[in-house]
Protein backbone atom coordinates (compact mmCIF):
# COMPACT_ATOMS: atom_id res chain seq x y z
CA UNK A 1 0.00 0.00 0.00
CA UNK A 2 1.44 3.11 -1.00
CA UNK A 3 1.11 6.10 2.29
CA UNK A 4 0.76 9.39 1.96
CA UNK A 5 -0.93 9.82 5.76
CA UNK A 6 2.51 9.75 7.36
CA UNK A 7 5.50 11.77 6.55
CA UNK A 8 7.51 9.30 5.69
CA UNK A 9 5.48 8.48 3.06
CA UNK A 10 7.87 9.02 -0.55
CA UNK A 11 7.83 12.09 -2.37
CA UNK A 12 6.19 11.81 -5.85
CA UNK A 13 8.44 14.24 -7.85
CA UNK A 14 6.47 15.88 -11.01
CA UNK A 15 -1.95 19.94 -14.84
CA UNK A 16 -13.37 18.01 -15.69
CA UNK A 17 -14.02 14.90 -15.13
CA UNK A 18 -16.47 12.57 -13.83
CA UNK A 19 -14.87 11.31 -10.65
CA UNK A 20 -13.11 13.33 -8.15
CA UNK A 21 -11.64 12.84 -4.57
CA UNK A 22 -10.37 14.96 -2.10
CA UNK A 23 -7.52 14.39 0.87
CA UNK A 24 -8.91 14.03 3.67
CA UNK A 25 -7.38 16.39 6.86
CA UNK A 26 -6.72 13.11 8.30
CA UNK A 27 -3.81 12.61 5.13
CA UNK A 28 -2.58 15.88 5.95
CA UNK A 29 0.94 15.97 7.73
CA UNK A 30 -0.01 15.98 11.50
CA UNK A 31 3.19 17.57 12.34
CA UNK A 32 5.63 19.62 10.40
CA UNK A 33 8.70 21.56 11.67
CA UNK A 34 7.87 25.46 12.32
CA UNK A 35 8.05 27.58 8.86
CA UNK A 36 6.86 24.57 6.69
CA UNK A 37 3.18 23.78 6.33
CA UNK A 38 0.84 21.78 3.35
CA UNK A 39 -1.69 22.41 0.75
CA UNK A 40 -4.16 19.68 -0.09
CA UNK A 41 -4.54 18.29 -3.33
CA UNK A 42 -6.94 15.66 -4.89
CA UNK A 43 -4.49 13.46 -5.24
CA UNK A 44 -1.98 14.15 -2.20
CA UNK A 45 -0.13 16.49 -0.47
CA UNK A 46 1.83 19.49 -1.72
CA UNK A 47 4.78 20.96 0.92
CA UNK A 48 4.68 24.35 1.35
CA UNK A 49 6.39 26.82 3.71
CA UNK A 50 4.46 28.94 6.01
CA UNK A 51 3.13 31.39 4.38
CA UNK A 52 1.89 28.77 1.30
CA UNK A 53 4.68 29.06 -1.13
CA UNK A 54 5.35 26.06 -2.87
CA UNK A 55 8.20 23.97 -2.10
CA UNK A 56 10.52 22.23 -4.53
CA UNK A 57 13.26 19.96 -4.61
CA UNK A 58 16.30 19.63 -6.95
CA UNK A 59 17.36 16.41 -8.33
CA UNK A 60 21.15 17.47 -8.80
CA UNK A 61 20.95 17.14 -5.31
CA UNK A 62 20.77 13.57 -5.34
CA UNK A 63 24.56 13.15 -6.49
CA UNK A 64 25.70 13.77 -3.00
CA UNK A 65 22.33 13.05 -0.44
CA UNK A 66 22.69 15.99 2.53
CA UNK A 67 24.04 18.63 0.75
CA UNK A 68 22.57 21.39 -1.82
CA UNK A 69 24.07 22.05 -5.27
CA UNK A 70 22.27 25.22 -5.66
CA UNK A 71 24.66 27.84 -4.88
CA UNK A 72 25.21 31.26 -5.61
CA UNK A 73 23.61 32.95 -8.27
CA UNK A 74 21.18 29.05 -8.51
CA UNK A 75 20.36 30.24 -4.34
CA UNK A 76 19.55 33.79 -5.52
CA UNK A 77 16.23 32.70 -7.71
CA UNK A 78 15.79 29.53 -5.67
CA UNK A 79 16.40 30.73 -2.22
CA UNK A 80 16.76 27.79 0.14
CA UNK A 81 14.52 26.90 3.27
CA UNK A 82 16.23 28.00 6.15
CA UNK A 83 15.66 26.23 9.45
CA UNK A 84 15.02 28.70 12.37
CA UNK A 85 16.04 25.95 14.79
CA UNK A 86 18.88 23.74 14.20
CA UNK A 87 18.64 20.13 14.41
CA UNK A 88 20.92 16.96 12.83
CA UNK A 89 17.73 14.53 13.01
CA UNK A 90 14.27 14.35 13.60
CA UNK A 91 12.39 10.84 13.88
CA UNK A 92 9.42 11.62 11.27
CA UNK A 93 12.08 12.34 8.38
CA UNK A 94 12.94 16.25 8.83
CA UNK A 95 16.56 16.97 8.88
CA UNK A 96 18.45 19.97 8.74
CA UNK A 97 22.11 20.06 6.44
CA UNK A 98 24.55 22.46 6.48
CA UNK A 99 25.22 24.49 3.58
CA UNK A 100 28.76 25.72 2.30
CA UNK A 101 27.65 29.34 3.67
CA UNK A 102 27.33 27.39 7.32
CA UNK A 103 23.61 28.21 6.66
CA UNK A 104 20.71 24.93 8.00
CA UNK A 105 18.57 24.11 5.47
CA UNK A 106 15.42 22.06 5.98
CA UNK A 107 15.37 18.36 3.86
CA UNK A 108 12.59 15.86 3.97
CA UNK A 109 13.76 12.26 3.52
CA UNK A 110 17.52 13.80 2.98
CA UNK A 111 16.16 16.04 0.33
CA UNK A 112 16.79 19.71 0.33
CA UNK A 113 14.11 22.26 0.03
CA UNK A 114 13.50 25.43 -2.05
CA UNK A 115 11.33 28.13 -2.95
CA UNK A 116 11.17 30.04 -6.21
CA UNK A 117 11.66 33.45 -6.38
CA UNK A 118 9.20 33.26 -9.23
CA UNK A 119 5.99 32.31 -7.29
CA UNK A 120 4.32 35.56 -6.27
CA UNK A 121 1.54 34.06 -4.39
CA UNK A 122 0.37 31.47 -2.60
CA UNK A 123 -0.41 27.91 -4.82
CA UNK A 124 1.81 29.20 -7.78
CA UNK A 125 4.31 26.65 -8.96
CA UNK A 126 6.19 28.06 -11.32
CA UNK A 127 9.56 26.82 -10.55
CA UNK A 128 8.96 23.25 -11.89
CA UNK A 129 11.35 21.89 -14.51
CA UNK A 130 15.17 21.87 -15.57
CA UNK A 131 15.58 19.02 -12.42
CA UNK A 132 13.36 21.11 -9.89
CA UNK A 133 10.47 18.98 -8.86
CA UNK A 134 7.60 20.28 -6.90
CA UNK A 135 7.56 18.48 -3.09
CA UNK A 136 4.78 16.25 -3.49
CA UNK A 137 3.24 13.73 -1.08
CA UNK A 138 0.58 11.37 -3.28
CA UNK A 139 -2.58 10.06 -1.64
CA UNK A 140 -2.63 6.58 0.04
CA UNK A 141 -3.87 4.04 -2.64
CA UNK A 142 -3.53 0.27 -3.04
CA UNK A 143 -0.13 -1.31 -4.72
CA UNK A 144 -2.11 -1.71 -8.14
CA UNK A 145 -2.72 1.90 -8.84
CA UNK A 146 -0.28 4.82 -9.30
CA UNK A 147 -1.31 9.22 -10.22
CA UNK A 148 -0.35 9.63 -13.90
CA UNK A 149 -0.50 13.16 -15.69
CA UNK A 150 -2.28 13.92 -18.41
CA UNK A 151 -3.47 17.34 -20.15
CA UNK A 152 -6.76 16.96 -18.49
CA UNK A 153 -4.69 16.94 -15.05
CA UNK A 154 -3.84 14.28 -12.29
CA UNK A 155 -5.39 10.65 -13.07
CA UNK A 156 -5.62 7.51 -11.50
CA UNK A 157 -3.76 4.83 -13.09
CA UNK A 158 -2.14 1.24 -13.15
CA UNK A 159 0.80 0.60 -11.49
CA UNK A 160 2.52 1.28 -15.01
CA UNK A 161 0.90 4.32 -15.83
CA UNK A 162 -1.94 3.76 -17.95
CA UNK A 163 -4.93 5.91 -17.50
CA UNK A 164 -8.26 4.46 -15.56
CA UNK A 165 -11.60 4.67 -16.17
CA UNK A 166 -15.25 4.17 -15.63
CA UNK A 167 -18.48 4.05 -17.36
CA UNK A 168 -20.56 7.79 -17.61
CA UNK A 169 -23.64 6.51 -16.92
CA UNK A 170 -24.99 6.80 -13.75
CA UNK A 171 -27.92 3.67 -14.35
CA UNK A 172 -26.24 0.37 -12.99
CA UNK A 173 -22.53 1.36 -12.91
CA UNK A 174 -21.17 -2.31 -11.87
CA UNK A 175 -23.51 -3.80 -14.69
CA UNK A 176 -20.24 -6.33 -16.10
CA UNK A 177 -18.59 -5.31 -19.27
CA UNK A 178 -19.29 -8.17 -21.80
CA UNK A 179 -17.30 -10.16 -23.63
CA UNK A 180 -17.34 -7.93 -26.55
CA UNK A 181 -17.00 -4.90 -24.42
CA UNK A 182 -14.09 -6.49 -22.70
CA UNK A 183 -11.91 -6.47 -26.30
CA UNK A 184 -11.78 -2.88 -25.93
CA UNK A 185 -12.16 -2.70 -22.22
CA UNK A 186 -10.00 -3.95 -19.66
CA UNK A 187 -11.03 -4.61 -16.15
CA UNK A 188 -8.88 -3.81 -13.39
CA UNK A 189 -8.63 -7.32 -11.27
CA UNK A 190 -8.15 -7.40 -7.45
CA UNK A 191 -6.23 -10.40 -5.42
CA UNK A 192 -8.89 -12.73 -3.64
CA UNK A 193 -7.31 -12.16 -0.47
CA UNK A 194 -7.13 -8.19 -1.07
CA UNK A 195 -8.95 -5.61 0.56
CA UNK A 196 -9.91 -2.20 -0.32
CA UNK A 197 -10.54 1.25 2.07
CA UNK A 198 -12.20 4.62 0.80
CA UNK A 199 -12.33 5.30 -2.25
CA UNK A 200 -11.23 1.91 -3.30
CA UNK A 201 -12.98 -1.12 -2.85
CA UNK A 202 -13.69 -4.60 -4.63
CA UNK A 203 -16.80 -6.33 -5.83
CA UNK A 204 -17.54 -9.86 -6.79
CA UNK A 205 -18.10 -9.63 -11.07
CA UNK A 206 -21.06 -12.26 -12.28
CA UNK A 207 -18.15 -14.16 -13.04
CA UNK A 208 -16.57 -14.44 -10.22
CA UNK A 209 -13.74 -12.52 -10.64
CA UNK A 210 -12.99 -9.88 -8.18
CA UNK A 211 -12.81 -6.02 -9.59
CA UNK A 212 -10.60 -2.85 -8.34
CA UNK A 213 -13.68 0.14 -8.17
CA UNK A 214 -13.27 4.15 -7.36
CA UNK A 215 -15.78 5.36 -5.15
CA UNK A 216 -18.38 2.12 -5.96
CA UNK A 217 -17.39 2.17 -9.85
CA UNK A 218 -15.75 0.00 -11.55
CA UNK A 219 -12.39 0.71 -13.09
CA UNK A 220 -11.36 -0.20 -16.00
CA UNK A 221 -8.12 -0.02 -19.08
CA UNK A 222 -8.46 1.58 -22.10
CA UNK A 223 -7.05 -1.21 -24.43
CA UNK A 224 -6.26 1.67 -27.07
CA UNK A 225 -4.01 3.33 -24.87
CA UNK A 226 -0.52 2.83 -25.46
CA UNK A 227 1.75 5.12 -22.83
CA UNK A 228 1.64 6.92 -19.51
CA UNK A 229 -0.58 10.02 -19.92
CA UNK A 230 -2.71 8.66 -23.17
CA UNK A 231 -6.35 9.31 -22.70
CA UNK A 232 -7.87 7.65 -26.07
CA UNK A 233 -10.58 6.12 -24.23
CA UNK A 234 -12.11 9.35 -23.54
CA UNK A 235 -13.58 9.61 -27.37
CA UNK A 236 -15.19 6.82 -27.17
CA UNK A 237 -18.95 8.05 -27.79
CA UNK A 238 -18.87 9.66 -24.01
CA UNK A 239 -19.53 6.51 -22.29
CA UNK A 240 -16.38 6.63 -20.22
CA UNK A 241 -14.03 8.72 -18.63
CA UNK A 242 -11.20 9.16 -17.17
CA UNK A 243 -10.77 8.73 -13.24
CA UNK A 244 -9.23 12.70 -12.85
CA UNK A 245 -8.04 13.12 -9.20
CA UNK A 246 -6.70 17.08 -9.92
CA UNK A 247 -8.08 18.72 -12.91
CA UNK A 248 -5.69 20.81 -14.95
CA UNK A 249 -5.98 24.49 -14.40
CA UNK A 250 -7.38 26.48 -17.13
CA UNK A 251 -5.93 27.66 -20.19
CA UNK A 252 -6.80 30.98 -21.09
CA UNK A 253 -9.62 31.99 -23.93
CA UNK A 254 -7.07 33.66 -26.09
CA UNK A 255 -4.59 30.43 -26.17
CA UNK A 256 -5.52 27.64 -28.88
CA UNK A 257 -3.48 24.27 -29.37
CA UNK A 258 -1.65 24.42 -32.73
CA UNK A 259 0.38 21.42 -34.83
CA UNK A 260 3.69 22.03 -35.91
CA UNK A 261 6.99 19.99 -36.64
CA UNK A 262 7.88 19.55 -33.17
CA UNK A 263 4.29 18.74 -31.79
CA UNK A 264 1.41 19.61 -30.26
CA UNK A 265 1.92 23.53 -29.28
CA UNK A 266 0.22 26.46 -27.37
CA UNK A 267 -0.41 29.15 -29.90
CA UNK A 268 -2.39 32.37 -30.10
CA UNK A 269 -5.97 32.64 -31.08
CA UNK A 270 -4.08 33.53 -34.91
CA UNK A 271 -2.70 30.28 -33.91
CA UNK A 272 0.93 31.81 -34.36
CA UNK A 273 3.30 30.27 -31.58
CA UNK A 274 3.91 31.06 -27.80
CA UNK A 275 7.65 31.67 -27.21
CA UNK A 276 8.64 32.45 -23.32
CA UNK A 277 11.42 34.27 -22.54
CA UNK A 278 13.07 31.60 -20.30
CA UNK A 279 15.66 34.14 -18.54
CA UNK A 280 15.21 37.75 -19.26
CA UNK A 281 17.00 40.26 -17.97
CA UNK A 282 16.22 40.23 -14.55
CA UNK A 283 16.89 36.46 -14.07
CA UNK A 284 19.92 35.04 -12.42
CA UNK A 285 20.19 31.81 -14.01
CA UNK A 286 22.47 32.72 -16.90
CA UNK A 287 25.90 31.54 -15.87
CA UNK A 288 25.19 28.30 -15.98
CA UNK A 289 22.78 27.49 -18.69
CA UNK A 290 25.00 28.91 -21.63
CA UNK A 291 23.74 30.38 -24.95
CA UNK A 292 23.70 34.34 -26.32
CA UNK A 293 20.95 35.72 -24.59
CA UNK A 294 19.00 37.97 -27.00
CA UNK A 295 19.60 41.70 -25.85
CA UNK A 296 17.03 44.49 -26.79
CA UNK A 297 18.05 45.07 -30.15
CA UNK A 298 17.08 41.61 -30.67
CA UNK A 299 13.91 41.50 -28.87
CA UNK A 300 13.16 44.53 -30.22
CA UNK A 301 13.33 43.31 -34.19
CA UNK A 302 12.55 39.89 -33.79
CA UNK A 303 10.04 39.39 -31.03
CA UNK A 304 6.49 40.88 -30.26
CA UNK A 305 5.20 41.02 -26.80
CA UNK A 306 1.96 39.08 -25.77
CA UNK A 307 0.04 42.31 -24.18
CA UNK A 308 -2.63 41.74 -21.71
CA UNK A 309 -5.23 45.04 -21.65
CA UNK A 310 -5.49 44.07 -18.03
CA UNK A 311 -4.60 42.04 -15.07
CA UNK A 312 -6.25 38.93 -14.20
CA UNK A 313 -6.28 35.98 -11.90
CA UNK A 314 -3.21 33.63 -12.28
CA UNK A 315 -4.47 30.09 -13.78
CA UNK A 316 -2.12 27.43 -13.26
CA UNK A 317 1.12 28.87 -15.38
CA UNK A 318 -0.16 31.33 -16.84
CA UNK A 319 -0.52 35.10 -15.21
CA UNK A 320 -0.14 39.00 -16.06
CA UNK A 321 2.96 40.62 -15.14
CA UNK A 322 4.36 44.30 -15.42
CA UNK A 323 6.97 43.92 -17.97
CA UNK A 324 8.05 47.82 -17.84
CA UNK A 325 8.49 48.86 -20.92
CA UNK A 326 5.62 47.04 -22.71
CA UNK A 327 3.31 47.20 -19.86
CA UNK A 328 1.36 44.47 -18.92
CA UNK A 329 2.36 41.12 -20.74
CA UNK A 330 1.08 37.94 -20.67
CA UNK A 331 3.95 34.94 -18.68
CA UNK A 332 3.94 31.13 -18.78
CA UNK A 333 5.11 30.45 -15.15
CA UNK A 334 6.62 33.92 -14.69
CA UNK A 335 8.16 34.02 -17.92
CA UNK A 336 7.02 37.10 -20.27
CA UNK A 337 5.72 35.78 -23.39
CA UNK A 338 6.40 36.88 -27.04
CA UNK A 339 5.76 35.53 -30.77
CA UNK A 340 8.25 35.81 -33.32
CA UNK A 341 7.69 38.27 -36.21
CA UNK A 342 9.46 36.18 -38.87
CA UNK A 343 6.50 33.68 -38.59
CA UNK A 344 3.53 34.07 -40.74
CA UNK A 345 1.73 30.33 -40.96
CA UNK A 346 0.08 28.53 -37.51
CA UNK A 347 2.90 26.22 -36.24
CA UNK A 348 5.81 27.55 -37.63
CA UNK A 349 9.05 27.14 -35.41
CA UNK A 350 11.62 29.00 -36.38
CA UNK A 351 13.43 29.76 -32.99
CA UNK A 352 16.12 27.38 -34.12
CA UNK A 353 17.16 28.90 -37.14
CA UNK A 354 19.43 31.60 -34.99
CA UNK A 355 21.30 30.99 -31.85
CA UNK A 356 20.53 33.88 -29.83
CA UNK A 357 16.72 32.66 -30.28
CA UNK A 358 17.55 29.70 -27.69
CA UNK A 359 16.59 31.49 -25.09
CA UNK A 360 12.90 31.65 -26.69
CA UNK A 361 11.20 28.43 -26.01
CA UNK A 362 7.67 27.13 -27.18
CA UNK A 363 5.10 26.27 -24.69
CA UNK A 364 4.60 22.26 -26.18
CA UNK A 365 1.26 20.94 -25.31
CA UNK A 366 2.09 18.21 -23.35
CA UNK A 367 2.63 16.77 -20.10
CA UNK A 368 3.34 19.75 -18.01
CA UNK A 369 6.93 19.51 -16.00
CA UNK A 370 4.77 19.48 -12.90
CA UNK A 371 4.13 16.02 -12.54
CA UNK A 372 1.62 15.78 -9.76
CA UNK A 373 0.97 19.18 -10.59
CA UNK A 374 -1.24 20.73 -12.05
Amino acid sequence: MRAASSLRAAFWFVAIGLVSVAVSAAELPAETPAGIGARALGHGVQLTDDRGQSLYTYDVDLREPGTSSCVGECAVMRPPLLAETITDKRSDGWATITRSDGSRQWAYEGRPLYRYARDLDPGAVFGVGEGWNAAFIPMTMPAEFSIAATVEGEVLATATGKTLYVRASDANPKADCDHACERSWLPIKAPWGGRGFAPFSIFERADGVHQWAFKERPLYAFAGDARPGDLNGSAKGGQWRPVILEPAPAVPDWVTVVKSDGGALYANSGGMTLYRLMHDKNATEQSYLGGNQCDAACLEKYWIPVRAESRVPRSGYWSVIDSGPHGLQWAYQGMPLYLLSLETQPGQLYYTTYRQFQWMKPIMYALPALQGVF
